[in-house]
Order: C-alpha cells, then sequence, then structure tokens
C-alpha cells in the first residue's frame, strides 16, 4: 500500500479507537510507514529514537535534537520533523500539535491507549516499492553468505570464524543480522538453535549457515548447509527431505487458504518424507516482512493468506534444515532468497 493508504488505514484505526494522534515508536512500523527509514541507534532497544506523530491534520518525525538532523537530511527528508531537547522530553511537543485528546501508541506510554494489535496485521501485506526493496536485499543476503563461504579455509573452519566472515560480509551491504547461526555437524545435529561456538576450532564435513538479514525494516531469511566433504548418505537423505517439504510448502501458500491449513499440509509432507514427529521439535515458520516472523504457523493461526504477502517457512529434521524467503505475488511465489538443492557440495575450501 502506498503511505497514502497507509496514513489512511491509520486513521480509520484512530477513528475506531477514538483517538487524536498515533505514535509509533517500534523500529518495524516506523520502517513501514516511513517505506524503509530507520528509526534505531541501539539495536537491542525495542524502541527506536524516533517515532512517527500522526493526526488527523498531518504527520510528522518526533525526535530529540540529538537526532533530528539525521533525520531531517538521511532517514526522513520528506516528513515535518518535530525535535525537542533530549533532557526535557516529548510530552509537550506532542500536546503542541493535537491538544488534549486521547494519544495511541504502538508502545506501552503511560496515559496512552496501546493499539499494537491493530497495526501489525497492516505490516503483513507489502506493496510494490516494498517488493523491491525485498528484492534488493535479498540479493545482496545471497551474495552476503556466498563470500562468507568462500572465505572458508582448511585452517579457519571454527563456528566464530564462520559468523565473523559472514557479519562481516552483510555490514559491507548495509544489512544487519538480529540473528546469525555457523554450526557444525556436531553441533546442527544436537540443537535447533545452534548459536556460535569453537569448542574444537573446525567446522567438520558439514556445516550450517543461518542468517535473518535486515536492511530498511524487511527481514530476508535464509539458510545454507554446507558439504565441505562427503557428507553420507543418510544426511542428504535428511536434507534433500527438508528441501521437498520446502518447495511443497511454497506451493501450498495460497491466496484463501489460511496459515493453519498450510501448517496442516506441513505435518503431512513430513510423514510423507519418512519423518514423521519431526515437525514437533521445532517451527515451520510462516509469515515474514517487517519482523523475522510476523506469524509463526501453527493449527490455530487462522491468519488467510493474501497476495503481497512474505514467507519464510524453515523444515529441519535433525541433522538438516532448509529455509527461503518468497513473496506471494498475483503469479504466484517469487523467491527472495532461497535454498541450494542438497545442500552446497562445495570443493574443499583452501
Amino acid at each position: 500500500m502506498s503511505r497514502e493508504t497507509r496514513r489512511e488505514k491509520l486513521l480509520g484505526i484512530m477513528d475506531r479507537r477514538g483517538l487524536g494522534a498515533l505514535l509509533l515508536r517500534r523500529p518495524a512500523n516506523f520502517a513501514w510507514y516511513t517505506g524503509g527509514a530507520d528509526n534505531r541507534v541501539d539495536h537491542a532497544d525495542p524502541l527506536g529514537v524516533a517515532a512517527i506523530l500522526l493526526t488527523a491534520g498531518g504527520e510528522y518525525v518526533l525526535t530529540d535534537n540529538i537526532e533530528a538532523p539525521r533525520m531531517r537530511e538521511e532517514e526522513t527528508p520528506g516528513f515535518e520533523v518535530l525535535e525537542y531537547p533530549w533532557y526535557g522530553g516529548s510530552e509537550d511537543t506532542i500536546r503542541e500539535v493535537f491538544g488534549d485528546g486521547i494519544l495511541g501508541a504502538d508502545h506501552l506510554l503511560e496515559g496512552a491507549t496501546e493499539v499494537s494489535p491493530d497495526i501489525a496485521p497492516l505490516r503483513r501485506v507489502l506493496d510494490e516499492e516494498a517488493i523491491e526493496r525485498y528484492r534488493r536485499l535479498g540479493r545482496d543476503t545471497e551474495a552476503a553468505v556466498a563470500e562468507a563461504v568462500d572465505a572458508l579455509s582448511l585452517d579457519e573452519r571454527g563456528e566464530l570464524q564462520v559468523a565473523a566472515n559472514l557479519q562481516a560480509a552483510c555490514r559491507r551491504r548495509n544489512i544487519f543480522t538480529p540473528v546469525l547461526m555457523a554450526a557444525s555437524e556436531e553441533r546442527m545435529a544436537r540443537y535447533r538453535h545452534p548459536i556460535p561456538r569453537d569448542k574444537d576450532g573446525r567446522i567438520g564435513r558439514t556445516a550450517m549457515i543461518v542468517v535473518c538479514a535486515e536492511r530498511g525494516g524487511l527481514y530476508a531469511n535464509l539458510t545454507r548447509v554446507l558439504y565441505l566433504e562427503d557428507p553420507g548418505e543418510e544426511i542428504l537423505r535428511r536434507q534433500r527431505a527438508c528441501e521437498t517439504i520446502l518447495r511443497r510448502l511454497r506451493s501450498a501458500a495460497l491466496p484463501g487458504r489460511t496459515l493453519a491449513d498450510v501448517f496442516e499440509d506441513c505435518k503431512r509432507f513430513y510423514a510423507e518424507e519418512g519423518f514423521p514427529g519431526e515437525w514437533e521439535k521445532h517451527h515451520q515458520g510462516g509469515l515474514t516482512g517487517y519482523a523475522s516472523r510476523e506469524v509463526i504457523a501453527t493449527s490455530d493461526t487462522r491468519v488467510e493468506i493474501e497476495p503481497g504477502m512474505a514467507f519464510a517457512w524453515n523444515p529441519s529434521v535433525t541433522g538438516a534444515k532448509a529455509e527461503e524467503t518468497f513473496v506471494l505475488t498475483e503469479s504466484g511465489p517469487e523467491v527472495i532468497c532461497g535454498m541450494q538443492d542438497t545442500g552446497s557440495r562445495g570443493q574443499e575450501p583452501g
């Protein structure tokens, strides 16, 4: 949806809830409304340093005097920026804009009505501008992963080194990595979330790289399984099963169905691949976009699938995993960043 449509949708929420103004400080909502601007400094903070202040008569970026120049010049040049002194707080500025009405916010704020549940569904259907930014992010994410894989050498196979290579490759492309995993064969068989460690300094014959790559508020989610040596037929069988399940999940996400429908299919896909019950050991993914997972699919997730939604499914069987990101367009699924079938049978690095 266009910025004007986004504004109309939010004004509709304000009207239904009897709000005089709406404040959006969560980075996902800020990026969504502005078309990709970033209001964060500290990425560990759930709230940004700038907010969208929306009223019936206008839209503003609200921030302190520290951040105002950067917002005007780099992040949100198309918005009027209202600034307040960093030591004084924003309440007086907010009240100057809309008076004594009821304020809504996308976060807990004393005296305000929280409306996060009303806003989150609006982010789920992406407009063409967001999809085009997503395409570029997907290409850059795949390039960063390929660069990290190419950097592997016989002497540098530790998980932390692999993770460092990927982190650097992403940052060179202005990509943040809220989730980054690099796992040896042993640890990827033991844990569904193998946060990088260096136990023996070597990856081994099989490795897994996982990244949730964020830029402009959008998340590209990708897993690569690397075969540095012959992994054996059983590991290949498990990996092929994950890839088959992933392709079937992609095809099952059709307009008019729900995430619950696809999840029920997913359980059947596991059984038909010879791995019943493996789906119970990890979530299977779901909607992505302005969060690594906007909605995780379960049997109770009655969210209806629409064109413009983005998906990241991540089927896993012990010791194997597949994951990609795609957008459901009017003509079908478009993979933003995707798997390589049956892992990467790369040459011995060196």
